[in-house]
């Protein structure tokens, strides 16, 4: 148990301390929110320059220079960290770093008491029969109901930590109850979940660099995630082998997958090439939607400014593949729905109007769909968590009731559902500007192949 029951703690430590921060962070203010994990990360990091101490000092080749060094750097790890500890007692709320602090050794009791119950003659009695073990969660469950509420006496929150939240919070009013404001001023609305940048405009209001990352919020995290998914796509394929890792069998396999979806509906000859456009449109909006469902993240599919740039960008491109693929006059002739006798030619009045308004509604069309489902599926987790929390008064529980959690799990299907619609729709909007002689010269030579294989 030594080395692996330590990793053990930390990876737990480190699990707990995520959620405990935000629901802190939350419920206490922000700052009590990083005091907490400012305490979790410096007991973390105590602990592991303790470890290289006790291992440089007990190895068999301790008295080495090398061992000596790795003992040295410990120390003088541990001499910072106490230093970097101080200063953050004056920058964080002591109670809260404390509580951080403890944090994992309280993991570690825990763990330690759970491995000697789960080898005691009482654990074994109790599983012996489900009733047993449903009886004492039962208990436990009671008992938390009615005991840990009149226990729980936690200091109220600092008030000016609170109204700055709310203020950030306030804020962070999304421009997305005005897309079109591009978040240059405040509009009323609902407000959704705080995200990095919100937490950063509390702690530096007045700073010109932070107040630029709330300016263009949206674009910020739309530029992050396009660089993640560079990043990855970079990783994946720096090193290809003939033998896949892991990383390089899932992008593989992904992009495999949009391959043959892709060529499915625009065929052999014209799909190979628009599988990097279309491709990348779906992973880039797959990923922006899921965002919103990460602790910290901003869904930028949520406001209507990132997915009107993505409608005109269909928009654009699928203009310049038809102008490209059917030459200036085929274009036009297209777009007067190619008349070719003196009927179509009448009434090439009423067409041509009716495709120019077709064409320019595609990217409205796009956007707002777009738009609408993530930004609904955020105000409806923003609703429920919002209820969850309202359950502490009149339920007279601990903590909140995490009720947005169903809803995420089907925000995870109709996230992916909506990437796929839009790169669909995408993909139909280039076959409709693809030349369709060749098509119809094939279905023509089908039909005449039938009754040869009837003879």
């Amino acid at each position: 148990m030594g080395l692996e029951f330590l990793a053990r703690i930390r990876r737990s430590s480190i699990l707990l301390g995520i959620p405990g921060a935000i629901a802190i962070a939350t419920y206490a203010g922000v700052t009590a929110g990083v005091g907490l994990a400012a305490g979790i990360v410096w007991s973390l990091v105590n602990l592991k320059l303790l470890e290289r101490l006790v291992v440089a000092l007990t190895a068999p080749d301790r008295r080495s220079i090398v061992a000596l060094k790795r003992a040295g750097l410990a120390m003088a790890g541990m001499t910072a960290l106490f230093a970097a500890g101080g200063a953050l007692l004056f920058l964080l709320p002591p109670l809260w770093l404390s509580v951080g602090f403890l944090a994992p050794f309280a993991v570690m009791v825990l763990k330690a008491a759970s491995l000697l119950l789960l080898q005691s003659h009482a654990w074994k009695w109790m599983l012996a029969r489900p009733w047993r073990a449903a009886l004492v969660i039962v208990s436990l469950l009671v008992a938390a109901w009615w005991v840990i509420p009149s226990w729980l006496d936690l200091p109220a929150a600092n008030p000016a930590a609170t109204d700055s939240a709310s203020h950030a919070v306030e804020s962070h009013v999304a421009s997305d109850s005005h897309p079109t404001s591009g978040g240059h001023g405040k509009s009323s609305g609902p407000a959704k979940f705080p995200n990095l940048i919100t937490y950063l405009s509390v702690f530096f209001p007045d700073a010109p660099w932070v107040q630029f990352l709330h300016h263009w919020e949206i674009q910020v995290f739309a530029l992050l995630f396009a660089a993640i998914i560079c990043l990855i796509a970079w990783l994946a394929t720096r090193k290809a082998t003939m033998v896949p890792g892991r990383l390089q069998n899932v992008v593989e396999m992904l992009v495999s997958t949009l391959y043959d979806f892709i060529v499915g509906i625009l065929g052999e000859k014209h799909g190979r090439r628009f599988v990097p456009f279309l491709g990348s449109l779906f992973l880039y909006i797959w990923v922006m939607n899921l965002a919103g469902l990460v602790p910290g993240m901003e869904s930028p599919t949520s406001s209507l400014n990132t997915t009107f740039a993505l409608g005109i960008t269909v928009f654009l491109y699928s203009q310049w593949v038809g102008i490209r693929s059917l030459g200036v006059i085929g274009y036009f002739d297209h777009l007067m729905g190619s008349p070719r006798d003196p009927m179509s030619w009448g009434l090439v009045p009423l067409m041509l109007p009716i495709h120019i308004l077709g064409e320019l509604a595609k990217p409205i069309s796009l956007s707002c769909r777009l738009f609408g489902n993530i930004f609904g599926e955020d105000m409806l987790l923003v609703a429920f968590a919002s209820l969850g929390v309202t359950s502490i008064a009149f339920l007279n529980l601990p903590i909140g009731l995490p009720l947005q959690v169903p809803f995420m799990f089907l925000a995870l299907l109709t996230s992916t559902i909506q990437a796929l619609v839009f790169t669909v729709l995408s993909t139909i909007y280039l076959l409709l500007m693809l030349p369709h002689d060749e098509h119809h010269g094939e279905h023509a030579h089908e039909g005449q192949a039938h009754p040869a294989h009837a003879h």
